[in-house]
């Protein structure tokens, strides 16, 4: 009898999530950047929100990490569905949709603050709200889907946790934006800078948890089915 043979994967499906991890760590030094050189970006961390880097000399940089992480996103996202644990359609979709709206992000710049309230204002304020809240959904449902499996079972807990720890940062913006559009009133916020970045470590992090994630399911050898040359023993 012959011992399973593992499937290796092709050269272009083993580079997928050291691809992704590359285009996650070149975002997150751009980013680091923008947050330590005044002179590319002279604004207060703790009030201005992250798309006020679409306004700064820097704006390249913040378009720069909005991309690679798109990037990385659709390159994970390949990874995770050839794997089997990105299976759902709707998880798909969703993290697909997570990515579309990062380059939409970048393409639609926000209005500045004071002035009118342009069509791609609009856009990227609707992108935005999908961008912070498409990732959560996405790494919840992939935990509790995985959350029974043993090989898995680690990095479904700190893909629910991680998802759930992000969702309540995005209530101080959800819940403005619908008092202000619903019932028409002015209710203000309160250091939503700082808290937008703190969402954004939040889900930077659970991107890391989704690439390890990968990694390791693309490591775990896929056997084929054992054949015999030998008759079956009566």
């Amino acid at each position: 009898m012959l011992s399973p043979a593992p499937i290796r994967p092709s050269l272009r499906a083993r580079l997928l999530v050291p691809g992704a991890q590359a285009a996650f760590a070149a975002a997150v030094v751009l980013l680091a950047v923008l947050h330590l050189d005044r002179s590319l970006a002279p604004l207060d961390p703790v009030t201005a929100m992250l798309s006020d880097y679409a306004l700064v000399p820097g704006r390249w940089m913040w378009d720069g990490a909005l991309i690679l992480t798109s990037t990385g996103s659709a390159l994970l996202l390949v990874a995770l569905y050839r794997r089997g644990l990105l299976a759902n359609p709707a998880l798909v979709a969703a993290k697909a949709l997570w990515c579309v709206s990062l380059l939409t992000v970048a393409i639609f710049a926000k209005d500045p603050q004071g002035g009118a309230i342009t069509t791609t204002g609009k856009i990227h304020l609707y992108a935005s709200a999908v961008t912070c809240l498409s990732l959560p959904v996405v790494g919840w449902a992939l935990g509790r889907r995985h959350r029974d499996d043993p090989r898995w079972r680690r990095f479904a807990t700190w893909s629910r946790r991680l998802a759930l720890a992000a969702i309540p940062f995005y209530l101080p913006f959800i819940v403005p934006f619908a008092v202000n559009v619903v019932l028409g009133g002015h209710l203000p916020t309160v250091a939503t800078g700082l808290v937008e970045r703190l969402m954004m470590v939040l889900e930077i992090a659970l991107l890391a948890v989704l690439g390890v994630w990968a990694h390791r399911a693309a490591t775990t050898p896929t056997k084929r089915k054992s054949l015999s040359l030998l008759p079956a023993s009566h």
